[in-house]
C-alpha cells in the first residue's frame, strides 16, 4: 500500500481528518529516500512498533521488495526481542505537534531496505510521543 511521504493521512477513512501526515508507506514501484539510520533511532523505532501499535488490522501486509515474502507476514529481532510486523500502523508526534502515521513495516523498511525518513520523523521517533488508540485498550 503505498501513500507518498507527508502528504495527509488517508488509509482509514474514520481517521482521514486527523491531520496525521503519512510515512513509510513504501511500494515496490515507486523509489523512496535512502541512507544509513542510527542505531538509536533503529533501537526506539523497533520497540515503537513491537510496543506502541496505535491500530491493528486483522490482515496483513507484506514487504514488496522482499521477494520471499508473498505470504508470510514479516518477524523482526532486535535488542534481543521479537516484534511481528504489517499487523498495524504506529502514530507518533513531534514535539511541534505534526502527527505521523506509520505502518509497522517501516522498521523492517528502515533497517533491511535503507529507507530513510523525512528528518521530522526522525526528530519525533527520538524525542516525541507514541501515541495510542486508547478505544483499543492497548498501549
Amino acid at each position: 500500500m503505498y501513500f507518498e511521504d507527508l502528504t495527509p493521512y488517508s488509509y482509514h477513512r474514520s481517521e482521514a481528518e486527523s491531520g496525521a501526515v503519512n510515512v513509510g508507506w513504501l511500494g515496490a514501484d515507486h523509489p523512496f529516500a535512502s541512507g544509513t539510520a542510527s542505531v538509536e533511532f533503529l533501537d526506539r523505532l523497533f520497540v515503537i512498533c513491537r510496543d506502541h501499535v496505535f491500530k491493528m488490522h486483522r490482515g496483513f501486509h507484506v514487504c514488496e521488495f522482499c521477494p520471499n515474502a508473498a505470504n508470510a507476514p514479516l518477524a523482526a529481532i532486535r535488542i534481543g526481542n521479537e516484534a511481528r510486523l504489517g499487523f498495524g500502523e504506529i502514530r507518533v508526534r513531534h514535539q511541534g505537534g505534526k502527527v505521523f502515521a506509520a505502518p509497522t513495516l517501516i522498521y523492517h523498511y528502515v533497517a533491511d531496505h535503507q529507507y530513510l525518513p523525512p528528518r521530522e520523523f526522525i526528530e519525533a521517533v527520538l524525542l516525541g510521543d507514541c501515541l495510542v488508540d486508547h478505544a483499543r485498550g492497548s498501549s
